[in-house]
């Protein structure tokens, strides 16, 4: 068991997800790039239907559950949308076609974009579009703040201390400004500017 978990921590640190089949033959996993607040990404289900089954109807469906709810997957697809909707989480797929090639092999691309920092439990399904879950995959992500959004961050926690330590904090204030824009500045995209600069502006309000 300690093994186990071992290997399941460590492709969590590659953002490749555990999986579980339900049904011999079927396989489902889940991988991810780093998740920014933000950043369009687009995440990849992998999977296999058995050969002599290629030519029956299956499909893919994605849940987001807050890992402070649970942080393993409903072995039932009806149950895992059911937990995403109550609890805060999403359902990012209701339900894709999954289209295998000869051998039985397909991918799914999924976009997202992450509208808030926080850790995320997704949990992929194969299912037959009846009653029947076939595969099932889970992925802890960790969906970081955006550059911009820490250095305004840092920067209004600078305020917030020459105003609370200093009688005169207008120098402390200037200084804190002057390095959080400077930061702002060094950002590679023009909108991460833009948006990291107006930060910093209403952080020093």
């Amino acid at each position: 068991m300690k093994r186990l978990a071992c290997v399941i921590a460590l492709l969590t640190a590659l953002g490749v997800g555990a999986e579980t089949a339900l049904a011999s033959g079927f396989s489902l996993q889940l991988t991810s790039p780093r998740l920014v607040v933000g950043q369009p990404a687009i995440l990849h289900a992998n999977g296999t239907i058995p050969v002599e089954d290629i030519g029956f109807p299956y499909w893919f469906s994605l849940d987001a559950i807050p890992t402070s709810v649970t942080k393993t997957c409903p072995e039932d697809a009806f149950e895992g949308s059911q937990l995403a909707n109550s609890t805060g989480g999403s359902i990012i797929v209701l339900t894709q076609s999954e289209r295998p090639d000869g051998n039985g092999d397909f991918s799914i691309p999924v976009g997202v974009t992450p509208t808030a920092p926080g850790s995320l439990l997704l949990c992929g399904y194969t299912d037959d579009g009846a009653a029947s879950t076939l595969a099932v995959a889970q992925l802890i992500v960790n969906i970081h703040k955006s550059s911009a959004s820490r250095i305004a961050g840092e920067a209004a926690s600078g305020v917030r201390s020459c105003r609370a330590l200093l009688d005169r904090p207008a120098p402390c204030i200037r200084d804190v400004v002057k390095h959080a824009n400077g930061e702002c500045r060094r950002l590679k995209s023009p909108r991460s500017r833009k948006q990291c600069l107006r930060g910093v502006r209403r952080a020093a309000r």
